[in-house]
């Protein structure tokens, strides 16, 4: 970490608590007409119970907002409004006195405090030492970038390079002149990963993955999230399957259900489970990539894709140990058999479960064709290299936004 940037956090600190003190110093002051809310009757619960919201949601946002692709004011008020609706529900279940008037004001406060200590940072100021496709470092706009044609001191965040090995001795002593100043020396790929969220395979090196993080703990923890969640929507997911399979077979010919072997962790062939969406026999020419208006699509199918219900009888997938809500998406085996052969460490996708959304789903919407596969794959490795429980969460969140502007995969 650079010393500007301990600083620039430190400072952040600083404001973060000396802001929550104010936020509820004023709050005090304007529901009760006191700074001395101690001397309330519901006054310590009340600051206790948004002193213990503010914290935990500074936290997790700070575990958050370190992924890349996301929006920083969109996961901050997300992270805020679900502090404020759990103290909400502590007052309820609890039934203790409160104040509304503290509540509302110590909610905008405690809001706009948490935007404006997390806001984006400034544009990091990078410098490129020349070498073959550096172009696409260029179409990363939340960089400033500067094309370094000779070694001279320049005043930057940071330096891009692809080989060590390949400089020349002028270019090599430069970057341990830099490097000794204190200035950072990145590899291609973390740029493309901190900035992108993605993996290039052209500059995809198997140490990459060295590091995998599949503690026990974290897998359990999933596991178990698993197992509550798909118990919690079962009831649910039978009542819609009632209804839904009405309208499927008003609609066309055929099951209620479809079922496709796909692959999952560690090359496992299963089946997946779904709501059928297309006409009867449409793949009898063999499986291909759903296209923008394909005429293999029902009437309900359609609607039932825009709202992502298709993917409800997954749950039965998720109970038995096959899937996971979050993870790679599945392929069929035939598709996953051909990119093997043309994709280079196309299977490390498989090192965990797939799921029913996932990193590349937020990120990347339809993937078509060769080009999409590819590019999904580096999102795909990329999640199994950060895999944890705080990415998850992102995943979900954007989830939620996604189901809501009904944009995504198929």
């Amino acid at each position: 970490m650079s010393i500007k940037n301990f600083y620039s956090k430190s400072i952040y600190k600083i404001l973060n608590t000396l802001g929550i003190f104010v936020t509820i110093l004023f709050s005090s002051y304007l529901a009760w007409g006191t700074l001395e809310f101690w001397k309330v009757k519901e006054g310590i619960i009340m600051v206790s119970l948004i002193l213990i919201a503010h914290i935990i949601s500074s936290l997790v946002i700070s575990r958050l907002i370190i992924f890349p692709r996301i929006e920083h004011l969109g996961i901050v008020f997300t992270i805020a409004n679900f502090a404020f609706l759990l103290v909400i529900g502590i007052i309820a279940v609890g039934r203790f006195y409160y104040s509304r008037s503290f509540l509302l004001s110590s909610y905008i406060l405690n809001t706009t405090l948490l935007m404006l200590c997390n806001r984006k940072k400034k544009k990091l100021n990078l410098g490129i030492i020349p070498f073959d496709q550096y172009e696409d470092l260029l179409k990363i706009s939340d960089i400033n970038w500067y094309i370094l044609q000779s070694p001279k001191n320049v005043v930057l965040d940071g330096i891009v390079v692809t080989s060590l090995e390949q400089l020349s001795p002028e270019w090599s002593q430069y970057i341990i002149t830099q490097k000794l100043k204190g200035i950072p020396i990145y590899h291609i790929s973390e740029i493309y990963e901190s900035m992108l969220g993605r993996l290039p395979l052209k500059y995809f090196y198997i140490e990459l993955l060295e590091n995998l993080n599949q503690s026990l703990i974290i897998r359990f923890i999933k596991r178990l999230f698993d197992i509550i969640l798909a118990s919690l929507l079962f009831p649910i997911f039978l009542l819609l399957t009632l209804i839904v399979s009405i309208f499927i077979k008003l609609d066309s010919e055929g099951p209620v259900f479809f079922t496709q072997e796909r692959i999952g962790q560690g090359g496992k062939v299963y089946k997946i489970v779904k709501f059928r969406t297309m006409y009867k026999d449409a793949e009898t020419d063999g499986p291909r990539f759903t296209e923008e208006d394909d005429p293999r699509i029902t009437r309900i199918g359609r609607i039932l894709r825009n709202f992502h219900l298709d993917e409800l009888p997954q749950i039965w997938n998720i109970l038995k140990g096959d899937m996971s809500f979050i993870g790679p998406r599945p392929e069929q085996a035939k598709i996953v058999r051909e990119f093997e052969k043309k994709i280079p460490y196309y299977s490390y996708r498989h090192l965990v479960k797939p799921g029913i959304t996932g990193w590349a789903q937020v990120n990347q919407g339809y993937a078509v064709g060769m080009t999409g596969a590819i590019e999904k794959l580096e999102y795909d490795l990329y999640y199994v290299k950060n895999l944890s429980l705080w990415l998850d969460i992102v995943i979900v969140i954007k989830t939620v936004k996604i189901l809501i502007t009904r944009w995504g995969a198929r």
